[in-house]
């Protein structure tokens, strides 16, 4: 009776969260360099394109396919975009609460440790956005979740198709599913649950090789993986439990011991991430040395430590804190139930305390933002935009029309799909470091052959480029041929001009 009033309570919460962070984030505008990624790409799938093949698939496709269907069922607006991402920060909620009130056997722990995760998780509006890391992370909990709920064939191969799930968006997380088959091959007690996982796993990958190969865009889709591959590394390497302008700069300008120790608060729960993968690691493992955890839950503890690793590992070579963020809600979870059982009672309530205030006044960063924007229409639906950011989308909006060419250089393919304008080239973004001559030349091509009227262009400098890349030291930060190309065709609108986001309108010089 428990574990189901525990089900039904995380029911309840996945259902709250969806509904609060639907209704408060559901079309606000957030100039993000990635959602137009998942966004501008699963929207020309939804009109029939082809990844891979018609356009420059970044990554696996199972973000993409995912995002096309709700697109064909709700139609192209910015909220039918955030659907996906909300429902997985929903999952991420309440598949917490079901499992620190397992690990814990106590429900006010569970409370505690999902609204401590809520909090810091949206306290940053830009982290909340469609992103092929939030499915991958979320489908891979769910199914690790199943794995060790109750015993059926049926759920052990659900859990075996959400890890393959997992894979699909983000190719990394087939760590994951080889942690999980790794530990049903050690235990002799689940060894037989070996079939069904792996039937589960071989069905979603051979229905999405048959999806690949049905358009055409097998061939294409391995050769994308082989220069992903190639050329991630190139320029994404962080180390592990960076930000990005080092944690030197949170602390620069700081007087007085008062405020240091603030500040110093302060980076301990921006490093959250960072921190609770390890200490989930040393609370359970000396819980299983010590033969302190509960006996029936030995092998579930173990599968979901290994699997902690396995979701660390899936966040390199970029393991910044923001990448470690998609995958904290097992740690928090494992860390949580942890200290609940190890903490004194009264130990457990005042670090509880402490943690809920930190989290409701980093959650208050994202409500006093939303308070700041003011509603723009736009041809993606009527948009939340703050305001320092209003009189820029007005004048975009009134001056580039839908289904007019636009060319954005050299990220923010959210332009594209905020304003519904035509995409000349293949590419969503064109990436200086990780993208070659070869990208920067066949988009030159397309863009010769059919110059768009309009054009968003970041005139990115050297220092930010190495802020967000601190180890591109050693990579070139702009195309010239191109940048030079566009500089000679194009001029900025003036009296007033345009700028949303650091990004400036220019148009199309006056032809011959």
């Amino acid at each position: 009776m428990r574990a189901l009033t525990s089900g039904r309570i995380a029911i309840a919460v996945f259902l709250t969260v969806f509904a609060v962070v639907l209704a408060f984030h559901g079309n606000r505008m957030v100039p993000t360099n990635d959602e137009g990624i998942v966004l501008e790409s699963a929207q020309r799938m939804a009109q029939g394109a082809r990844p891979y093949v018609d356009f420059f698939g970044y990554m696996s496709p199972g973000s993409y396919w995912m995002q096309s269907l709700v697109f064909q069922v709700f139609g192209i607006s910015l909220w039918a975009g955030r659907v996906i991402v909300i429902a997985d920060f929903a999952l991420q909620c309440a598949l917490l609460f079901w499992l620190v009130a397992r690990l814990s056997a106590s429900r006010p722990a569970a409370a505690a440790v999902v609204l401590t995760f809520a909090g810091f998780q949206i306290a940053d509006p830009s982290f909340l956005t469609a992103q092929h890391r939030w499915d991958s992370a979320t489908l891979a909990l769910a199914g690790l979740c199943l794995l060790t709920a109750n015993r059926t064939a049926l759920r052990v191969c659900a859990s075996g198709i959400l890890l393959a799930a997992a894979a699909w968006c983000t190719p990394s997380m087939a760590v994951v599913g080889g942690v999980a088959i790794a530990w049903l091959a050690i235990s002799k007690e689940r060894r037989a649950d070996m079939l069904p996982f792996l039937g589960g796993a071989a069905v979603i990958t051979v229905a999405a090789l048959g999806a690949l190969a049905a358009t055409g865009s097998l061939a294409a889709f391995f050769t994308q993986m082989a220069w992903l591959r190639q050329n991630y590394s190139s320029v994404n390497i962080l180390p592990y439990g960076s930000v990005i302008g080092g944690y030197r700069n949170l602390l620069e300008g700081t007087s007085g011991v008062g405020e240091l120790v603030v500040r110093m608060v302060v980076v301990i729960c921006v490093a959250l991430p960072a921190i609770l993968p390890p200490l989930a690691i040393l609370l359970w493992g000396f819980a299983l040395w010590r033969r302190t955890a509960p006996t029936e839950h030995r092998g579930t503890i173990q599968l979901l430590l290994l699997a902690t690793i396995g979701l660390v590992i899936t966040a390199f070579p970029r393991a910044d804190v923001m990448h470690l963020a998609f995958i904290a809600a097992l740690p928090y979870a494992l860390a949580g139930a942890g200290l609940a059982r190890l903490l004194p009672a009264r130990a457990g309530v005042t670090l509880a305390m402490a943690s809920l205030l930190m989290a409701a006044i980093f959650a208050g960063n994202y409500f006093r933002g939303w308070q700041e924007t003011a509603r723009v229409p736009s041809p993606a639906g009527v948009l939340r935009v703050p305001l320092d950011q209003v009189a820029g989308m007005q004048k975009l909006m009134a001056d580039v029309q839908p289904g007019q060419g636009l060319f954005v250089y050299p990220y923010m393919p959210l332009h594209y799909f905020l304003t519904q304008t035509r995409n000349p080239t293949r590419f969503s973004y064109l990436a200086p470091g990780m993208m070659t001559r070869t990208e920067e030349m066949e988009t030159l091509a397309e863009l010769q052959v059919r110059p768009p009227e309009w054009l968003l262009y970041l005139q990115l400098t050297p220092e930010e480029f190495l802020r967000v890349f601190p180890n591109g030291s050693n990579l070139n930060w702009r195309f010239d041929t191109l940048e030079e190309w566009l500089r000679s065709h194009y001029q900025p609108v003036e009296n007033p001009g345009v700028n949303v986001a650091g990004y400036g309108l220019w148009r199309r010089n006056a032809l011959p």
